[in-house]
């Protein structure tokens, strides 16, 4: 099996522990990874009179790490670069954004892979941790899939992995309480995207990514039981923010 060419698309920190064990990998393991190209979103102006430029986070960390870097806002005319060792041959997006075509997805030779901070089918959509809140999940965690063509959240599941950890115990004072959403959002994204990375790195490593099942198990080793809620996690909105005294 040729050495992963990849492909990583991302953006904020969730993808950022992503990005950090790839790169980890690739210094240990040159057999398993032998470059890392990284897609971004540009920078957006913010601020009075849009004078400030706001980076997405994932670019100074590919920068830290001096991994060539491409800003793009579409895909439409754009070609992937190639890099030394050959044409990239995996697609890596986390928390990314923008949807991958067809055209991108089929230019390499394994397709793409996604990590996405639930239990796939539960919680598919751009906002699956504050959802995860909202509806005090019980069992949390991540899931390793293959980039659909047509949707999003919608491929084949390579890997799954639970995190469990009630937001608080039942009768008890939220250890969040004083600190906030925010922390508590925060305390829960670095667990999950601590995990994920992991999970990223056993799913390249045991090469689940070259041929994907049409169905796995559910007693593989890969996968845990489907969770028994299903819902949506669509993006969060002004209706969200209403307290229900």
């Amino acid at each position: 099996v040729d050495p992963l060419r990849i492909l990583f698309c991302g953006s904020d920190s969730f993808s950022i522990a992503s990005l950090n064990a790839l790169y980890d990998q690739k210094s240990k393991n040159h057999g398993l990874i032998s470059s890392i190209d990284v897609v971004c979103r540009p920078g957006k102006r913010v601020g009075r009179g849009l004078k400030e430029v706001r980076e997405v986070p994932i670019k100074q960390a590919a920068q830290n790490l001096e991994l060539p870097i491409h800003e793009i806002d579409t895909f439409t005319g754009w070609q992937p670069p190639v890099p030394d060792q050959g044409p990239i041959n995996l697609i890596i997006a986390v928390s990314f954004g923008l949807f991958i075509p067809p055209r991108i997805l089929g230019s390499a030779q394994y397709g793409g892979i996604n990590v996405h901070p639930s239990i796939l089918p539960d919680l598919r959509g751009p906002a699956p941790i504050q959802h995860a809140i909202i509806r005090d999940r019980e069992s949390w965690g991540v899931t390793v899939q293959t980039l659909h063509p047509k949707h999003f959240d919608q491929g084949t599941i390579l890997f799954r992995e639970r995190f469990e950890e009630r937001i608080w115990p039942r009768g008890t004072t939220p250890k969040f309480a004083k600190a906030g959403s925010g922390a508590l959002y925060g305390y829960f994204e670095r667990q999950l995207a601590t995990l994920g990375a992991q999970s990223l790195i056993r799913t390249l490593e045991d090469r689940l990514y070259i041929e994907p099942p049409a169905q796995l198990s559910q007693t593989s080793n890969h996968v845990e039981q489907t969770p028994k809620a299903i819902d949506h996690a669509s993006k969060i909105g002004s209706e969200d923010r209403r307290i229900d005294w």
